[in-house]
């Protein structure tokens, strides 16, 4: 049995219009979904676990989880850093409910050296 040219066109052209109204479903959701978000609110752009984790890339999990260790080894209590990923792909650094762009923005040396110390663990 062989489609003939106009049956055939319509088939694919049917196709590329059922795909592209899914695409577009899909794409509505997740723009719904973020403008849901409270202006002002801590939770940061990017996602997180159900544990309240922000992800990120691997390798900034890998550098902030030696972070964490090195905090804890220095004795500095009741500090936890959490690395993530910013819908623009930079990276965020989060010390409680406080968001940072930068290792030079944060406040507290000890965490700046810890960052920086983990860094240069991580490079080598």
């Amino acid at each position: 049995m062989t489609l003939s040219t106009p049956l055939l066109v319509g088939l694919v052209v049917t196709l590329f219009i059922v795909f592209a109204v899914l695409a577009a479903v899909r794409s509505a959701r997740i723009i719904s979904s973020s403008a849901r978000r409270p202006t002002g609110s801590s939770v940061p752009a990017s996602s997180s676990s159900p544990s309240g984790e922000r992800l990120a890339s691997t390798s900034s999990e890998a550098i902030e989880e030696l972070v964490n260790q090195a905090l804890v080894k220095a004795g500095v209590n009741g500090v936890r850093v959490d690395f993530a990923t910013a819908h623009d792909g930079s990276l965020e650094i989060w010390i409680g409910d406080d968001r940072y762009t930068s290792v030079a923005a944060i406040p507290d040396p000890r965490v700046r050296q810890a960052v920086a110390d983990a860094v240069t663990a991580f490079n080598r």
